[in-house]
């Protein structure tokens, strides 16, 4: 018997059972984090297998199987894990051409795939048109004159999905809000019909849907209701912004649990808006990052000392924000909780700090730690999104090797960065 981690969103992270080899410590799914380290080094980033199934599970089992899930990429872009959930039945959504060259050198299809970006280039809309990707996520007006000399080119019809911006608030931080009047995403309903008409004026594209997208770590069923309503207000005002539309793409960002509140119910998200779609004729489309991989992975990182000042006690740890930029940049409230078994001893309220040279890089502020010594592992949890793809080479640091375990067994499938890669490809002058 084990015992699930209270800091993970995911019972494949687990507390070894008492009398048993690894008794207490953290597991993921059947390894020890410390057999990891052992093998791998810290900073490590480790992602359960069976978690990434069971979220691709779930919401399949919400909204269907018509339901075009398209896992975004931008989340994690590991192949291996494109691979695994590509094997979910899922397909992607796509934010650069690099996101396509992913899928290609993991020999995945993108025509289950959407391609977004609020500033596609020229080359890239050439390579999704490649691709056969199911159809792009219009931002701007700027892009139907690329779009139509994509088509033009290609001699192939366009298909095109309209991004609205609803103005619709998400309840989220300001950096991952998107579909409020002042974010740069979107044409807003109110220049939205011109747009729809030149699309439909231009023969070498199609209007196949509408695309939303209001931000990132939403709780609540309401604002997917709202901007639904307010997409389908515009589609009934004029039979032209209705003829030929087969897919309502609502997004992703759906939360997680952890920071302040609960994992969003993705099964009520489906009950209230897929009776609206059927009635339409509208195929759903689903565009979750985080919600799919963010609660698979942790960051394990090691303790290297502590010291106390100004009244604050820090804890500095090897990881540092150029590993997992999110506290720093969103204020993100990762879990954080020792590997092994607590010590003895009262709690402290710490500062979890790395060893970049900025004030703002810290894992976690004012967190109640119990005691801790240099050489402990601490494993930060929720941080299979949004770590290891923003991470960074700030300070000449490498970034960390990732694993993806799979019931005992565990596979590297990021190698840590060498020293000679951080520089591989800066021109030396001298040596002309």
């Amino acid at each position: 018997m084990t015992t699930p981690c209270p800091e993970s969103g995911s019972t494949a992270f687990h507390r070894g059972h008492p009398g048993a080899v690894g008794a207490g410590e953290v597991w993921c799914e059947g390894v020890r984090l410390t057999e990891l380290v052992d093998r791998f080094g810290t900073p490590l980033y480790v992602y359960s297998g069976a978690a990434i199934d069971d979220r691709a599970a779930r919401l399949r089992a919400a909204f269907g199987e018509d339901a075009v899930i398209c896992y975004a990429v931008k989340a994690n872009s590991n192949l291996s894990l494109l691979r695994r959930l590509a094997a979910q039945g899922l397909g992607f959504d796509l934010v650069s051409g690099g996101e396509i060259e992913r899928l290609a050198a993991a020999n995945l299809s993108a025509a289950q795939g959407v391609f977004a970006g609020v500033g596609k280039e020229p080359w890239e809309i050439e390579a999704a048109v490649a691709a056969g990707i199911l159809f792009f996520n219009v931002e701007s007006e700027h892009e139907l004159p690329l779009l139509a000399a994509a088509a033009r080119a290609t001699g192939r019809t366009i298909p095109v999905a309209l991004r609205l911006n609803p103005n619709v608030a998400a309840g989220t931080h300001a950096y991952i809000t998107t579909g409020k009047s002042e974010n740069k995403f979107g044409i807003a309903l109110a220049r939205a019909a011109e747009v729809v008409r030149a699309i439909v004026d231009e023969p070498g594209l199609e209007l196949r849907g509408y695309h939303v997208h209001l931000g990132s770590q939403l709780r609540s069923v309401q604002p997917y209701v709202d901007a639904l309503d307010r997409v389908a207000a515009f589609a009934d005002a004029d039979p032209r912004h209705r003829d030929g539309v087969t897919h309502y793409d609502l997004g992703g960002g759906f939360g997680i649990s952890y920071g302040e509140g609960l994992e969003l119910d993705v099964a009520a998200v489906a009950e209230q808006l897929l009776p609206r779609l059927e009635d339409r004729g509208w195929t759903p489309v689903l565009e979750p990052g985080r919600y799919l991989v963010g609660d698979a992975g942790v960051l394990v990182t090691r303790v290297l000392g502590g010291k106390q000042q100004g009244g604050t006690e820090f804890v500095l740890v090897d990881a540092a924000m150029n590993d997992l930029l999110r506290p720093a940049l969103y204020q993100a409230d990762h879990p954080i909780a020792p590997v092994a078994p607590a010590r003895a001893g009262p709690s402290r309220r710490v500062d979890v700090v790395g060893p970049v040279c900025e004030t703002g890089d810290f894992l976690a502020r004012g967190r109640e730690l119990p005691p801790l010594a240099a050489g402990d592992l601490l494993a930060v949890f929720g941080a299979g999104a949004y770590g290891a793809s923003m991470a960074s080479n700030y300070n000449s640091r490498r970034r960390p090797a990732e694993v993806l375990v799979d019931g005992g067994t565990a596979r590297l499938i990021r190698r840590r960065e060498s020293f000679t890669q951080l520089f591989q490809n800066e021109v030396d002058l001298d040596e002309d």
